[in-house]
């Protein structure tokens, strides 16, 4: 099996442009074939359909066989008690969505239902029946031999107890979900191998079922405790394609299961996390000003899929003979066609381009404001800050004592020149001298001992900032480690961060999840740590 890889951009931004294209969630129905221990084959199912038109919507209706209760929602489509319907379900529900995700788009197929309604068996089918993901995938690298250029990999990981593990690694490793600066989540640190055939996929995938968690409960045999994803990404160049196929675990009645101590734990966490579904899903039908897609793992992941940039099919799986777990499967489902996706046509890494801000200038203006200095003149050239890159040899000695001498020239003699901080070029090595125009400290009625301090240490912060940048780019990671606000985990990111591309500014960090505020946390402490 190829070795994995880090896949450190898992996300779409999900900024709105005018050239987005409006996608409802496609919501299908699936009822499974009555199996030997649900009891008599000829039972009578509680699930039928009716369609008015050909390509128009379906009625579901929905009939308790020991009351007169019933019930009736609409959905875009219905396949009912066969095995072999997984193969229509690809070819007319998946399939569409194919092309879009070779040319650069997301796309989201996932299964939601009640434990035992053959959800597995329509994602990952079995000896038989070939299930949705080895079809997608095969359907995906034909699809690219003909085109050319284009290559393929896979990811496959779980969200168990409401944590999300790397399958693809041998031991299973925890994997963060961190949010970047425009609130969108970031699976860091997550493997990815490429994929040349079916007979790849079929390696990898098969090791990874082997390491998801399933186990015995009163309900099914062999029950999924965990939601598992598998994500298919294309690229070509930057512009990279997404198709995310989901096994969702299954709502369970911990009455009827019989659930206990490991088992129970279990359950809890995959009910709280549908819950967690329903709401998001309730919070965008009402357009809610806020969406709880925070309150789990799951619906964080899923933020994209719905009321996001992928296109989006929900797959509703049901048993014949439950009605009650119909009822709420269904009624959930029937919702999520109300959701509309903003669809991107392609999406690339890093596409989002960097405003370049000129600091210098917004601090000057700030000044002004406040009254703290006078306004410069057009014609008067301005200084560069001298302090940019350091060397541990005793570069930073000399610099220092240079300083020093700086300061004794300003205070003694009546010419000063007042020095305005530069932002920070990272890739500048040597000093660059504009001689600017000259003021006198009578002329100057603003240039206090109190705004020399306050400039100074604009310039020692500007110096401590480029230090912590060297520091990153350069330091093992167990020194990384030594620093406060750097864990473990933090530390690994930063190093495969830094590997790709070295750091440039303190802002680069936000390209692992972290905010500007969390960025500018993480700084202070550590500058503050070296005044203690």
């Amino acid at each position: 099996m190829a070795t994995p890889q880090i896949n450190s951009n898992l996300c779409t931004p999900t900024k709105h442009s005018p050239k987005d294209s409006i996608s409802m969630v496609r919501v299908i129905a699936r009822v499974r074939p009555f199996l030997p221990h649900d009891g008599s084959n000829e039972c009578i199912p509680c699930i039928s359909s009716s369609l008015e038109s050909p390509g128009s919507e379906v009625t579901v209706h929905l009939k308790d066989p020991y009351s007169s209760r019933n019930e009736n929602y609409k959905l875009d489509s219905f396949y009912g008690l066969q095995d072999k319907n997984v193969m229509e379900i690809f070819e007319k529900e998946v399939m569409p969505l194919i092309p879009a995700v070779v040319n650069g788009s997301n796309a989201t197929v996932f299964a939601y239902g009640a434990t035992g309604s053959g959800k597995t068996f329509v994602m990952q089918g079995n000896n038989e029946v070939t299930g949705l993901m080895p079809m997608s995938i095969s359907t995906i690298l034909s699809m690219c031999e003909k085109i050319g250029g284009k290559s393929v990999e896979i990811s496959y990981y779980e969200i168990y107890m409401d944590r999300c593990y790397d399958l693809l690694e041998v031991k299973a490793k925890e994997i963060a979900v961190l949010d970047d600066k425009d609130g969108q989540p970031h699976l860091i640190g997550l493997s990815k191998i490429p994929v040349h055939s079916v007979l790849d996929f079929q390696e990898a995938f098969s090791c990874c079922l082997q390491r998801r968690k399933v186990a015995h409960t009163g309900l099914n045999d062999v029950s999924s405790r965990s939601h598992g994803i598998l994500v298919i990404s294309v690229s070509n160049g930057p512009v990279i394609g997404k198709l995310n196929l989901i096994d969702l675990a299954g709502n369970e009645d911990n009455k009827r299961s019989g659930n206990e101590g490991a088992r129970l734990q279990e359950s809890t966490k995959i009910n709280q996390s549908l819950f967690a579904l329903s709401q998001v899903i309730h919070a965008l039908n009402n357009n809610n000003t806020r969406i709880p897609y925070r309150d789990s793992k799951l619906t964080r992941i899923l933020q994209d899929s719905l009321g996001g940039t992928s296109h989006a099919v929900m797959v509703a799986c049901l048993n014949p003979g439950e009605y009650e777990q119909s009822v709420r499967t269904v009624s959930l489902a029937a919702r999520s066609r109300r959701i509309s996706n903003f669809v991107h046509s392609a999406s690339k890494h890093n596409s989002t381009p960097k405003i370049q801000v000129d600091m210098e200038a917004r601090l000057r203006t700030w000044l002004e404001s406040k009254g703290k200095t006078k306004k410069q003149d057009p014609s008067t050239p301005r200084s560069i800050n001298k302090h940019n890159s350091f060397k541990r040899s005793g570069a930073r000695m000399a610099t220092h004592t240079e300083q020093r001498e700086q300061k004794v020239e300003t205070e003694t003699t009546p010419m000063c020149m007042r020095k305005i901080l530069y932002p920070i070029n990272v890739n500048a090595n040597a000093d660059v001298n504009i001689h600017p125009k000259q003021h006198s400290l009578a002329e100057d009625d603003n240039d206090t001992p109190l705004n020399r301090f306050k400039t100074m240490s604009c310039d020692l912060k500007s110096t401590l900032a480029q230090e912590y940048i060297n520091f990153l780019n350069t330091a093992e990671k167990v020194e990384l480690q030594q620093l406060k606000g750097i864990g473990e985990k933090m530390a690994g990111y930063i190093v495969e961060l830094r590997d790709a591309s070295p750091l440039k500014s303190l802002n680069d960090l936000e390209k692992i999840g972290l905010s500007s505020k969390q960025v500018d946390k993480m700084f202070g402490r550590t500058a503050k740590g070296l005044f203690e």
